[in-house]
This record gives C-alpha cells, structure tokens and sequence, in this order.
C-alpha cells in the first residue's frame, strides 16, 4: 500500500466517524410574526381556540421546523411542530383536564 493509501483511509474513516458527532444544532426562541408568511397561517389555523405561548425555532442540518407550544382557553396545553414550508409535522392534543 503506498502512503497516499495509508493516509488517506484513515482520514476517510475519521471524517466518516467524527461528521455525526459535530451535527449543526440551533434553537432561538422567535415571536409569530417573525415567521414566514405560510408557517404563521398553519399556526394560527391550528391553534385550537388557544394561543401560541413559545414558538422556538430550530435548525438541524439544514431543516428548519418550528415548535408550538400552546394553551388552550380552558388552561389545557399542547404542542405542534411546523416545517419552513408551512406544513404541519407533528400535530398534539390538548392534555386533558386533572384538577
């Protein structure tokens, strides 16, 4: 094996090691009318009657989702996630009342 081949095969194997470890993570806290236009109207049509307490963004290799957490009038809370594109990802249910 020539030294360009023992060089390179184990920085190969180091990359392939070390890139998911170092994987790009960002989370802000943002206001609704921060958001692109198609995302504000998926939240707002799925709010349930409730309203957006904390709506925080995140970016993952790339993607950008939204996370929605939500009260409702009755107190009860749930969350729903929404893509760049407007489209809803993970959709909750109000948990229910315990007094």
């Amino acid at each position: 094996m020539n030294i360009k081949a023992r060089t390179l095969i184990p920085a190969i194997a180091l990359t392939a090691f070390v890139t998911p470890i170092f994987a790009h993570k960002y989370e802000a806290e943002v206001k609704l009318y921060q958001l692109p236009e198609p995302v504000q109207q998926t939240i707002i049509a799925n709010l349930q009657g409730g309203e957006a307490q904390k709506i925080e963004k995140e970016i993952m290799n790339s993607a950008t989702t939204y996370d929605v957490h939500v009260k409702t009038r009755d107190w009860r809370t749930f969350d729903m996630r929404v893509d760049e594109n407007g489209r809803l990802v993970l959709e909750g249910q109000p948990s229910p009342l315990s007094y």
